[in-house]
């Protein structure tokens, strides 16, 4: 019922745009009047074939296939497929004239509405087209793509029905993924069953689908969906965030702020004049004002992601985009990559979209044209590249090794000596082809530039780049590294980072599918590709094939018989299957399965069978395999082999992924920036098209590889553990049309109120056997050494690749102080960075010139010290001493149309108060710094529908210590509500029971347990009812000042130096510290991965060694040559490839130093590289700097006690509970097991055996 009232409401809002049908060039369309073609016939006599030839072939004398198949069976004349009159022949008295050729040609062409944007007469596809198919008649696109899916039913609907009426709802033609993921994600619509799709007529209007049957309570299990509508029209789809947006009152703004989405046929919502209101005010829209709509809706219809979809034509205009629509956007091969292991044979044709085609008519050196004239099946990976080249969309890239890359990696060679200052008219026509705003001032922005990138591989010294390049971007190699970012080779020995050949020495990290010389449709067949006809939101409910399918379990071998979410009962059978050229497809010999390569006709390999692998008395026995598959659920014995049933194992075949070990690595990608630009004028990309304002770029941010990480599968497929996708989440940023940035980095919550920052479930396609994960990677080493990388692991967030953004924010004995630390535009480079010094170098000069003093800061005064800072969404929440608990309003923090950035004063005519009164207000904490709301999060439609958890109630809250009212709780859920007349904030609890909590200067929040340090002792909390305490432990120390966690161990600072504490079992907490690390004057301190951060007061920053909490040391103390010398506190956090600490340096203001850099540190790509630092820029802020705001947590999922804090992307997926996650490390409720990873003497750096068939292939391959 719900859903049919929202379609109804959709489908009305859908086409509020442009009214007439002009090209996106601006050019009318020609009256035509059309002669009808009559379907394509299933069976005609050889003389029709003929009859609707003959014309045709008088210019177009030959060809590849004349029907488009290899089979000489099908019964078809040119005319039957594309229309035409071929009655219509080439002139043939004397030599034609060129009038007298084009006359013919127009009269056995049919003519399109758009010849200019067509490019008429050439026959290769324009570049980004998008919308221009939905415009353009049905005649002239059946002309020129049979295959289309507007008229493949009259071109192919008489032998492939079933086929197309399943390709045209299959999740790669309706996108569901990417819009309900983006609508849910966002908080733009409520339904993780995804309700948005996109679908056309013939005449290209945009329609609802609906499932072809009834969907039944099974089918809506696997995934199944009742209907699709399409997306509403950006102007009319309310904002899903709760971002405000204040615009100048008190006079009239009808050419200043139109406000979309309340049309008014007289104006008068455009005409008011309100003199006596305050000159900024919210407009009638409320919440939503101006030009305030929701970005990812804009991001969707306007800007290049992930589209056009097989409804459109691909963009055709540079490597990895070149493609047709329909079914030919698959089937149809053209030329996109000049590598043999993405494109197989057809890696010789180069990739620039150029034909072999024996067609004398067809132009060799133009652009846009399919390699020959022919379906085929034998679909090479690069062609499958050109939309799963992107997050939200599977992202391939993994399968073949890459990655995006991050702007800094050989930046000398990708960006220009002189910085660019592009024009605007430059700016577009570089952001038409590439969304990525940094490209308007890199070289690549150049597209023959970005042609030859990979012929500047043989010179780079930190990657290797892909040759195909979809959407204009730059992919990097993931090589095979240790810890500390070191290249390994492939039996695990460094590689020196100069030597010449390492990357040829070094393991590229690509599948082992692709080392043997697998494509995408070796694995993935007929179904997986046309779909079942039924329509899905989620990719992993539409497949059909798994692991189990081709390579069996430790007990079975494979049956051959697909098993996955979309398999029918009893699967789909593979050993039926046959290549195109009549072979097998699979086939047993001596007990061996062999699997033919669908590209490659001499091709096969061997399949690697799990039983086998696990069988001691079989020559492909691996014993670590074996212990793997076989190890007993017992983690007190740890035995395994084939003694131990099924139903005792600790890796279930049915309760874990396969891929959960077998991995290599996981796509990272912790985020990525669309700022919208109100002034831009673009074309819409779907649906009517037409040209309107607003348009927003994509700038991708931190991008690593090696955050493995763990949690619960979706329900379609069982809910079984597997990797995650690390977050892919946005910040967003506006500026309107007088260029105020009215807000900036600013994440959205998503629908059920969890942050945003989305986690997902998903295949990695990063599948190996000797680089696969091991023992330590899931659970606590015998070294005790991988505590970061179990945080890590189970989303506790390891404090690394955390976003600090435009703003560093400082609390101060007197204030706060907002102080820009990077650009503003893209790539938004930290002020004197690495990548500043080659993508900004003026701007770099004038850096250096003022001998690295930042400029600008924005700050507001306090009555008392801010000892604690903490920034959430549009808010800063402050601890003031005298001033009690505070929280500022620093939506405007960057808009120039404001004297005051942070205020404090009300902003609705109602009142506002923020201000909690308190004796002496030491320190706050937030649960968590994303921005959440715990109240969407309730109800049936979020329990069962969308099968969500709820929040912990510890969320509603922030925490303040006070030292002499002990702990005070204060409800902040209003202020993420979007009713800005209701902010008022009061204490739900104060608490100091026996007074435990006098003197109370800083806590530390995980989960709802908290750590509170006293002037004499640490105190430890549990507030499973926030409003309820528990005391669990008081620790005596010696002056206790601040603390931090990661996963089993906590950090106190106290007047000896830094304390570590086993927290293995917070309610019984050890009290005796395990190790200790003296230090003169240690204040505040923060763990990023396997180093922890000291602000040591006048001894400058201490750097610690803590990859082995129980035998920490001082890696190195950094003064920046004495310039540090009043340290209060410190913060870590990534920009781009680079690693950048933030110290509040006391009387001296805010230090920047950058930890990593390329030139300083060439293993930055590690997961915890050892810092190098240097003193980068510097800053006097206005008051004494005492504490910073932690960057936004971007790899942070759930908290120790395993409260959910981010938006999970699957019906059903979500990260372990706290009793799944001990079920990894504890034996009891308190006492951690350890593991080994070397087995039987067989060291771990020798995976897999001596002469592995996959480096047979490989090497074959590459020959």
């Amino acid at each position: 019922m719900i859903l049919s009232r929202l379609s109804a409401i959709f489908l009305t809002l859908l086409l509020l745009g442009v009214t007439g049908a002009y090209a996106a060039s601006g050019e009318k369309p020609r009256d035509i009047t059309y002669t009808v073609t009559p379907p394509a016939p299933k069976w005609q006599p050889q003389t029709s074939i003929t009859e609707k030839s003959a014309g045709c072939m008088s210019c177009h004398e030959t060809t590849d296939e004349p029907s488009m198949h290899k089979t000489e069976g099908v019964p078809l004349g040119c005319t039957d497929c594309h229309g035409g009159n071929a009655k219509s022949f080439k002139p043939t008295n004397g030599a034609p004239s060129e009038k007298a050729y084009r006359e013919a040609l127009d009269k056995a062409h049919v003519q399109p509405l758009y010849p200019s944007t067509w490019n008429y007469p050439s026959s290769a596809n324009p570049e980004r087209t998008y919308a221009l198919l939905n415009r353009e008649s049905p005649e002239f696109i059946r002309f020129i793509n049979p295959s289309d899916y507007r008229v493949v039913d009259e071109g192919c609907g008489a032998c492939h029905a079933g086929a197309i009426q399943a390709a045209k709802t299959s999740i790669m033609s309706t996108g569901a993924m990417l819009w309900g993921g983006a609508s849910y994600n966002n908080g733009i619509l409520p339904f993780k069953r995804y309700i948005l799709g996109e679908n056309y007529s013939r005449d290209g209007t945009g329609i609802l689908i609906k499932n072809p049957l009834p969907v039944s309570k099974e089918m809506k299990a696997a995934g199944v969906l009742e209907q699709l509508a399409p997306l509403p029209a950006w102007e009319a789809t309310p904002p899903g965030d709760i971002f405000r947006v204040f615009e100048r009152g008190g006079r009239n703004i009808v050419n200043l702020f139109p406000e979309i989405g309340l049309p008014n046929s007289v104006g008068q919502l455009q005409r008011l004049e309100e003199p006596g209101r305050p000159d900024i005010k919210q407009s009638n829209r409320g919440p939503g004002t101006g030009l305030r709509i929701s970005v990812p809706v804009i991001n969707i219809t306007k800007t290049r992601l992930n589209d056009p979809f097989t409804w459109f034509l691909g963009t055709n205009d540079q490597p990895g985009d070149y493609r047709s629509s329909g079914c030919a956007s698959c089937h149809v091969v053209y030329a996109n990559d000049r590598d043999p292991r993405h494109s197989g044979p057809y890696a010789k044709f180069g990739h620039t979209g150029k034909t072999q085609t024996a067609d004398p008519t067809i132009s060799k050196s133009e652009s846009g044209h399919p390699l020959r004239h022919e379906f085929t099946s034998a679909i090479p990976t690069s062609q499958c590249m050109i939309c799963h080249m992107h997050q939200p969309n599977i992202f391939v890239n993994s399968f073949l090794g890459y990655t995006m890359w991050d702007y800094e990696s050989d930046a000398p060679h990708m960006w220009p000596e002189k910085q660019q200052y592009p024009s605007h008219s430059e700016m577009h026509e570089i952001l038409e082809r590439n969304p990525e705003e940094a490209a308007i001032r890199g070289l690549w922005g150049d597209a023959e530039f970005l042609k030859n990138v990979t012929d500047l591989n043989p010179i780079l010294k930190n990657t290797q780049f892909a040759d195909y390049h979809g959407h204009g971007w730059n992919f990097r190699a993931i090589f095979k590294k240790d810890e500390a970012g070191n290249l390994l080779d492939k039996v695990g020995d460094i590689v020196s980072h100069d030597d010449p050949d390492k990357f040829k020495k070094a393991v590229h990290m690509s599948s082992i599918h692709l080392d043997v010389g697998m494509h995408c449709v070796d694995c993935h067949f007929e179904q997986d590709t046309h779909g079942t006809g039924h329509l899905y939101g989620e990719v992993a409910a539409a497949i059909e094939i798994t692991c189990q399918d081709c390579h069996g379990t430790a007990d079975q071998y494979p049956s051959l018989k697909t098993s996955g979410p979309a398999a029918p009962e009893g699967g789909n059978d593979l050993s039926v299957l046959r290549n195109s050229d009549g072979s097998r497809r699979f086939e047993w010999r001596d007990g061996a399965l062999f699997q033919r390569s669908a590209l490659w006709p001499e091709l096969e390999w061997e399949m690697s069978l799990v039983k086998d692998t696990t069988n001691p008395d079989h020559p492909s026995y691996n014993a670590k395999a074996a212990r793997a598959k076989l190890m007993k659920a017992d983690p007190n014995t740890m035995t395994w082999g084939k003694d131990v049933s099924s139903n005792d194992r600790a890796h279930k075949a049915d309760e874990m992924e396969c891929f959960t070990c077998h991995l290599s690595w996981t796509t990272s990608c912790a985020g990525c920036h669309l700022p919208i630009q109100a002034n831009w004028k673009t074309e819409r990309h779907h649906y009517e098209g037409g040209e309107t304002r607003n348009f927003a770029t994509y700038n991708p941010q931190v991008v690593r590889d090696q955050m493995f990480q763990l949690g619960r599968n979706a329900s379609v497929k069982g809910n079984t553990i597997a990797p995650i996708r690390s977050t892919s989440a946005l910040v967003l940023s506006s500026t309107n049309i007088n260029r105020e940035k009215l807000y900036i980095q600013q994440p959205p919550i998503a629908a059920s109120g969890y942050s945003s920052q989305a986690f997902a479930p998903h295949f990695p396609h990063t599948v190996r056997k000797e680089e696969t994960k091991t023992c330590s990677d899931c659970h606590i080493s015998a070294a005790n050494d991988n505590n970061a990388r179990m945080a890590q692991l189970l989303l506790h967030g390891t404090n690394f690749v955390n976003l600090v953004g435009y703003n560093a924010w400082v609390g101060g004995a007197g204030g706060i102080e907002a102080v820009q630390v990077t650009e503003w535009d893209e790539p938004q480079a930290v002020i004197g960075s690495y990548l500043q010094r080659y993508a900004y170098p003026d701007w770099y000069k004038e850096h250096k010139d003022r001998n690295d003093e930042l400029f600008a800061s924005h700050k507001h005064s306090a009555s008392g010290s801010v000892n604690c800072i903490q920034l959430r969404g549009e808010y800063l929440f402050t601890s003031g001493g005298p001033e009690g608990f505070n929280v500022y309003d620093v939506a405007s923090i960057a808009n120039k149309g404001f004297s005051q950035r942070a205020i404090t004063a009300p902003f609705s005519p109602l009142g506002h108060d923020t201000r909690v009164e308190s004796k002496n207000a030491t320190c706050m904490a937030l649960p968590t710094n994303q921005a959440i709301h715990p109240p969407r999060n309730e109800g049936d439609l979020m329990r069962i529908e969308n099968e969500e958890q709820p929040f912990h109630p510890i969320y509603n809250y922030a925490l303040i210590t006070d030292s002499e009212e002990g702990l005070i709780l204060v409800d902040v859920n209003t202020l993420a509500d979007g009713l800005p007349r209701n902010n008022f904030l009061k204490r739900s609890l104060t608490w100091n029971e026996n007074n435990v909590l006098d003197g109370a200067r800083h806590i530390t929040i995980a989960g709802h347990i908290v750590y509170i340090t006293t002037p004499d002792a640490l105190v430890v909390l549990d507030l499973n009812d926030p409003l309820s305490p528990q005391l669990l432990n008081r620790i005596k120390m010696n002056d206790p000042r601040a603390s931090a966690l990661q996963f089993r161990y906590l950090l106190v600072t106290d007047r000896d130096g830094v304390k570590i504490f086993d927290a293995t079992s917070p309610n019984n907490i050890k009290s005796s510290p395990v190790a200790a690390v003296p230090l003169n004057d240690a204040r505040k301190v923060y763990i990023a991965r396997t180093y922890a951060y000291v602000a040591a007061g006048k001894e400058g920053l201490a750097i610690i060694d803590v990859k082995n909490p129980e035998k920490p040391f001082i890696n190195q103390i950094f003064t920046a040559d004495g310039k540090i010398n009043d340290a209060q506190d410190v913060i870590v956090g990534s920009t781009n490839a680079s690693l950048f600490a933030y110290v509040a340096d006391g009387r001296n203001g805010l230090k920047v130093i950058q930890l990593t850099a390329p030139d300083t540190q060439p293993r930055y790509y590690g997961f915890s590289p050892e810092p190098k630092p240097q003193l980068i820029a510097w800053w006097k802020t206005e008051y004494p700097a005492l504490s910073l705001s932690k960057g936004l947590d971007r790899d942070r999922g759930v908290d120790e006690t395993g409260g959910q804090i981010a938006v999970f992307g699957r019906l059903g997926s979500r990260p372990f509970t706290l009793k799944e996650m001990q079920k990894l490390y504890l034996k009891n409720e308190s006492e951690p097991y350890m593991v080994e990873d070397n087995i039987d003497g067989i060291k771990s750096k020798t995976f897999y055996g001596k002469g592995s068939q996959v480096l047979v292939h490989k090497n074959k391959i590459e020959k």
